[in-house]
């Protein structure tokens, strides 16, 4: 078979095998999010029941008060004692396999796999209980009661099968972390792992305190019994969330800004192509995280009006937190007496992001609102990165073009960011701007800068910065191999959104392997989509990438790859 039949063979296997690992790759992760999800879910309930541990146990409890402690049979009232503790002790045992299973699948240790396969069986005997209430309710509770517990037998089914498929493997722990790490600690960001401690221990020893005074106050005061389940918490966790958010949308608007996304846990809303587009991700269920995308009218907007749209957030949490407390406080012979205990931890919760979030602190992600308040007010290499990003911003909504970049601020920011996503996004920024300048030469250099910034930080880049790399590999750089290879990362990710980026991405590759017509056609679908875009800088960068290529396709046939 022929070099070009052979791999005309292999390449959709090798495909196949590359969408397989990131789907693979994908469950690990989420698999990994549920251990530490679940180890913080074991571990509040480890406060409540270590807390009745040491509680002194007589036989009468269970009598019920029908027969006295001596009639009672010893031997029984011993088994159920021990059962009762054993019962008590599981929840901090649960925490700390969870916990396990997420600390060493994270960092991918040696150990993590059996760890992964120990907590993927914990969850599959969690479906013992739930069939056994399920079987009682069928039987004693009201008619169709019973119907309700199928959806957790389900949901644990599911969880812990996916785990045993992710981990079963022998390869399923690689040598690289599952996730990267965080970037390294800037010079000056105003963080330290002091704070970080801080922030956590305000977050874990906060809640579990408060919902312990408030068990205690709600029962000195005769009020129903307080019951949040799980889904119950999360919604909780999800309505702080997006008013968080929106405390940030809202005042960012009303200095002029304009919201490009909005993001609370699963729920996702971004503008692509100039319309805005939802997205609903499962994976990101149990997350939450939130984020608001807001991009200056402005790129020399005033300084005291960023810290006002990032103090929002918090201070919004603040305010709903304080009415959500007093409401609790005042609920007894109030009509919704019987919700006072949602209030409460709402209350508590809202509080807590509040306090913790003004906290300088830096997550994998980002920084906290509190980190970027300081380094705002501080200057230095972070003052200018959100300057350089204020400024690629606002591209999107004025007729600035990347040429129009600060690049003594990008290179600035290039000096101190060395790892991670900011510092890939920088190199980015900075090839865009010397390929608007048509310095070509420059603009591959940076794009080689931040293919080494990927590999080191071992970045999983979403499937648009992949179509990114695609363009730029094949047009500035001729490089047909490299830019297969960032075709196939993307296909890998299942992009859902095929706009500008996507054809001029497989347009440029299919130019530089050589398939002139192939390229000419994802040309068409590009450069249609391209002069339908809105009048902006932005836009106008992308028509202008769209003519580069088109002459290349038509006049530079002798530059093509082999």
């Amino acid at each position: 078979m022929s070099g070009s039949r052979k791999a005309l063979w292999e390449a959709p296997a090798n495909l196949f095998s590359d969408r397989y690992g990131h789907n693979m790759l994908n469950l690990r992760k989420t698999m990994c999010r549920c251990f530490r999800f679940l180890a913080m879910v074991s571990l509040l309930v480890s406060f409540f029941s270590l807390f009745h541990l040491f509680r002194p146990f007589h036989p009468h409890e269970l009598s019920h008060g029908t027969r006295s402690p001596a009639q009672s049979d010893l031997l029984l009232s011993m088994f159920l004692h021990v059962l009762i503790i054993i019962l008590r002790v599981t929840p901090v045992v649960l925490a700390f396999l969870y916990g396990m299973a997420w600390w060493t699948v994270k960092t991918a240790k040696p150990s993590g796999r059996g760890w992964a396969i120990a907590a993927s069986l914990a969850i599959l005997l969690l479906v013992f209980p739930f069939s056994t209430v399920t079987y009682y309710a069928f039987f004693y509770a009201p008619a169709g009661s019973w119907i309700g517990f199928l959806i957790p037998i389900g949901v644990v089914l599911a969880l812990g099968i996916s785990g045993l498929v992710a981990f079963v493997p022998h390869d399923s722990i690689g040598r690289a972390p599952i996730e990267p790490a965080k970037p390294p600690r800037i010079a000056g960001d105003g963080t330290s792992r002091l704070l970080d401690a801080l922030a956590g221990v305000i977050g874990i020893a906060g809640y579990f305190a408060a919902i312990f005074l408030w068990h205690r106050w709600g029962r000195a005061q005769q009020l129903p019994r307080v019951y949040v389940g799980l889904l119950q918490l999360i919604v909780i966790l999800l309505v702080v969330t997006v008013v968080h958010e929106l405390g940030h949308a809202v005042v960012g608007s009303a200095f002029g800004m304009k919201v490009r996304a909005f993001i609370a846990g699963p729920f996702q809303w971004r503008i692509r192509d100039g319309r805005w587009k939802f997205q609903f991700l499962p994976a990101k269920f149990l997350s939450a995280g939130g984020a608001t995308a807001l991009v200056p009218t402005d790129p020399h907007q005033s300084q005291s009006s960023q810290i006002c749209m990032i103090a929002a957030g918090p201070m919004v949490n603040l305010l709903t937190g304080l009415i959500a407390l007093y409401a609790a406080l005042i609920a007894k012979g109030q009509p919704y007496v019987q919700f006072w205990g949602v209030l409460a931890y709402f209350s508590t919760i809202s509080l807590i992001v509040f306090a913790s979030n003004l906290i300088p602190m830096q997550s994998e992600a980002s920084y906290s609102d509190g980190g970027r308040i300081y380094q705002l007010l501080q200057g230095g290499p972070l003052a200018d990165l959100y300057r350089v990003f204020n400024l690629v911003g606002s591209t999107v909504v004025t007729p600035l073009r990347p040429r129009d970049y600060d690049i003594n601020a990008i290179q600035r920011a290039e000096i101190s960011f060395t790892q991670g996503m900011q510092a890939l996004l920088l190199r980015l920024f900075a090839s865009s701007y010397f390929m608007d300048h048509r310095m070509i030469r420059q603009a591959a250099d940076a794009v080689a800068e931040a293919e080494r910034i990927q590999q080191e930080s071992a970045l999983d880049l979403p499937a648009e910065l992949c179509m990114a790399f695609v363009y730029r590999v094949a047009f500035l750089r001729r490089d047909a191999v490299g830019a297969r290879l960032w075709w196939t990362r993307m296909e890998a990710k299942k992009p859902t959104h095929f706009g500008v980026d996507y054809w001029l991405a497989q347009s440029a590759l299919s130019w530089v392997e050589g398939r002139k017509e192939e390229a000419r056609e994802a040309w068409n679908k590009g450069n249609l989509l391209a002069q339908r875009l809105p009048a902006a800088g932005d836009s106008e960068f992308d028509r202008y990438r769209s003519a580069l290529l088109h002459d290349c396709i038509e006049n530079a046939e002798s530059s093509v790859a082999s």
